[in-house]
């Protein structure tokens, strides 16, 4: 079922909440392991980022992604017929999350986990970017928020008319 008229906004709102709160969430694992020695195997911890996919994660054409439909105005605009129409499956939750394989080599030969080179792998994380970009996608949810506080607004007074 497609979700048409003011309810579009909200549903707009909350994906982009979701995305967000996901985008959060990553950026504080990312902070926690930050520092994280590699296990016994010699695994290391990867860093996590959230890839915007939009509604569909297939790798349709730009013309499949959108549907549009517009009125013209006179027929001689565009050519052709009075409207335009497009085609689109707006699925999926519109993100994915990615590990990323960098690592970091420090010097540090006394160290147990060090390897034959004295080089301990480390997770390629920069805190204070990684702050940054919490920050960011902190902003990004309240403004999402805000959106949806104003659709919920707009639906009352329309509701008074």
């Amino acid at each position: 079922m497609e979700v048409k008229g003011i309810f579009s906004s909200i549903k707009s709102s909350i994906n982009g909440m979701s995305s967000q709160m996901a985008r959060i969430g990553a950026i504080s694992q990312n902070i926690a392991n930050a520092e994280k020695l590699p296990d016994e195997d010699g695994n290391v911890y990867k860093r996590k980022v959230v890839k915007q996919s939009g509604y569909n994660s297939s790798n349709n054409s730009f013309d499949q992604q959108l549907s549009i439909k517009m009125k013209k105005t006179k027929s001689s605009h565009f050519g052709g017929g009075n409207e335009l129409s497009g085609s689109s499956s707006a699925t999926g939750k519109g993100f994915e999350i990615i590990e990323l394989d960098e690592v970091d080599k420090i010097y540090d030969p006394n160290n147990p986990l060090a390897g034959d080179d004295g080089y301990v792998v480390m997770p390629k994380i920069n805190t204070v970017e990684e702050m940054v970009d919490l920050v960011s996608a902190s902003r990004n949810y309240e403004a999402n928020i805000s959106v949806m506080t104003a659709t919920k607004n707009m639906a009352k007074k329309a509701m008074d008319i």
